[in-house]
């Protein structure tokens, strides 16, 4: 339980760093940077001595539990595909939370999630590589012609290209039966948003819906759906 604790403190305090740091105009540059260095002045009203210490014992107890977890999976204690389970819903929710506020999914967060999720399924899971990749770029060829479709037939966007690929990102880690069972759930949990929108804009066309949003909660319940079993052995030992 105390692993558990430290990892989910660890992770939601990277996500914190992230999305405080974020905007639009720099996530290209020196977003990550500043993000991992943590350079925010959130103790505006403590005095600079105050604020110096304050950080001090932050990066000391980051330290210190990266090194305690660290310990724990080398002992054993901590099972390696929990704390990949975790890193998985930690990259979801940041890019749902970008998405929500910003409209946009980061290229480089989507690529970790794509090539955290080869990963995995390749060395924990046992698929072969290559068709792994065949099939995130089926995935992305399939609904990029769709939205292609889409457009030359109704003359706007119906999916934008940020989610067409985490959709591919999210084939490295879910079959195609696991897929479509996660864009459904996206779709009917988006469904509420829609009407509520339409309910004030009167207008199908002025209704925005931040898909990928939608798309990594959904992502995050299923894998806890779709691996029960994992989880269930992990949390039964």
């Amino acid at each position: 339980m105390i692993n558990l604790f430290a990892l989910t403190f660890l992770l939601l305090k990277a996500i914190r760093s992230f999305l405080l740091t974020f905007t639009p105009s720099n996530y290209n540059s020196n977003w990550f940077v500043l993000a991992s260095s943590q350079r925010l002045c959130n103790s505006l009203s403590c005095s600079k001595a105050l604020h110096f210490y304050l950080r001090r014992i932050d990066k000391c107890l980051i330290f210190s539990l990266g090194f305690h977890l660290t310990i724990q999976v080398l002992l054993g204690s901590l099972p390696l595909v929990l704390i990949v389970f975790a890193l998985f819903t930690a990259i979801l929710l940041l890019l749902a939370c970008i998405d929500w506020f910003y409209l946009l999914l980061p290229n480089s967060i989507v690529l970790i999630l794509l090539a955290l999720g080869l990963l995995t399924s390749t060395y924990l899971f046992g698929f072969n590589l290559i068709d792994l990749l065949a099939r995130s770029a089926g995935c992305y060829g399939i609904f990029w012609l769709t939205q292609a479709i889409y457009y030359l037939l109704r003359h706007r966007v119906g999916l934008g290209q940020g989610d067409i690929k985490l959709l591919a990102a999210l084939a490295s880690w879910y079959d195609i039966h696991q897929l479509c069972i996660v864009v459904l759930s996206a779709s009917l949990a988006a469904l509420p948003f829609c009407i509520y929108q339409y309910r004030y804009l009167n207008s199908l066309h002025a209704i925005i819906v931040p898909y990928g949003t939608f798309l990594s909660l959904s992502g995050i319940c299923c894998s806890y759906i779709f691996h029960q079993d994992i989880f269930s052995s992990t949390f039964g030992n």
